[in-house]
């Protein structure tokens, strides 16, 4: 089932944007403030830039994890962000990331 919502990853401890449920896991996107990300201590994933927060009062260089996370539905507070929403010029990139066709997602045979 489909869902469009934004709550707050106690698990991971970053906003997240909820998008898919499956069971009783949810498919979620990250949001952070760091432009990279370290995998393993090896490579560096450079994450996707926001436009604008969804939070209408929070300015600054905010990026998306290119990755879906599935967490349980207890990972998530109870509160959900109603007034939040992406910037028209960042719902590509959100699509992009749910479909798993963001820019690094490079697959090598190993």
């Amino acid at each position: 089932m489909s869902r469009s919502e934004f709550r707050w990853n106690k698990k991971r401890k970053h906003y997240s944007y909820l998008h898919k449920d499956i069971g009783s896991k949810r498919k979620n996107i990250l949001i952070t403030t760091k432009p990279q990300i370290t995998r393993k201590g090896k490579t560096n994933i450079n994450n996707v830039p926001l436009y604008k927060h969804p939070n209408p009062n929070k300015d600054g260089k905010f990026y998306l994890i290119p990755r879906n996370f599935l967490d349980d539905e207890s990972s998530f507070e109870q509160k959900v962000y109603t007034n939040w929403k992406f910037h028209k010029n960042d719902k590509r990139k959100v699509k992009r990331i749910k479909r798993n066709k963001f820019y690094g997602n490079k697959k090598t045979g190993s």
